[in-house]
């Protein structure tokens, strides 16, 4: 059994470890696949722990019950070899929550938030905690929607001049984006500064036209999940 078995679920239900062990699921999740997406009995859905654990599982509704019976034993999928990490200056407003979607969406295995020195949004201290739980909701969803079976690893952010020497930065101009290109970096609105520039380890352009931070995220991802094929 492989992956592409999870294509034909009508649901993918993501759980903690334990659970997934046992098959058991949240109220959360019954009121999801009951109430939400309305699946009768006998439907099948595919269950993971986001850390490469999987299975099928068959819906049993009992009057106002729901619960999962297994319909097959968990496959263990091996992490990427080589994985794919997108570094990126942090958008304005909602785009970054479409960005975290649509990324996940593309398979990045990791996401690390930037502070570049032109971005406009910059997190509180306080707040850093509530945001990233946020975004790993919704990376969260993204999964699910995608039947992925391994989580993305979302990182609080940093000041971007600390860590680009282990970055390839987009920019105009820059080497064309190639299959050793593993871990890319996304400036904000305002472009990278010189120094930021100086440091990354080297430039690689998405093109000839300038995209936004999350068009570049996008385009990026997709370039380098396609040069694993």
């Amino acid at each position: 059994m492989d992956l592409s078995s999870l294509r034909s679920t009508s649901a993918h239900v993501l759980v903690d470890p334990e659970q997934l062990d046992v098959l058991s699921i949240d109220d959360d999740t019954v009121h999801h696949l009951r109430r939400v997406l309305r699946l009768r009995d006998g439907e099948r859905v595919s269950v993971t722990d986001g850390g490469g654990r999987w299975l099928l599982a068959s819906v049993r509704v009992d009057g106002s019950t729901l619960a999962l019976e297994a319909a097959s034993e968990i496959v263990s999928e091996a992490p990427r070899a080589d994985p794919f990490t997108l570094s990126v200056a942090m958008p304005k407003g909602d785009r970054l929550d479409w960005l975290v979607q649509k990324v996940t969406e593309l398979g990045v295995d990791r996401l690390a938030l930037l502070h570049a020195e032109r971005s406009v949004v910059r997190w509180k201290p306080d707040r850093v905690e509530s945001q990233l739980a946020r975004l790993r909701r919704i990376a969260d969803e993204a999964c699910r929607q995608s039947r992925r079976v391994w989580r993305v690893e979302i990182a609080a952010p940093v000041e971007a001049s600390t860590v680009l020497a282990d970055f390839v930065a987009a920019e105009p101009g820059g080497r064309h984006l190639g299959p050793g290109d593993r871990s890319v970096a996304i400036g904000p609105e305002g472009g990278w500064s010189p120094l930021e520039l100086e440091v990354a380890r080297d430039h690689v352009s998405l093109g000839a036209n300038i995209l936004r931070t999350e068009t570049a995220a996008v385009a990026a991802t997709a370039l380098c999940v396609t040069f694993e094929r």
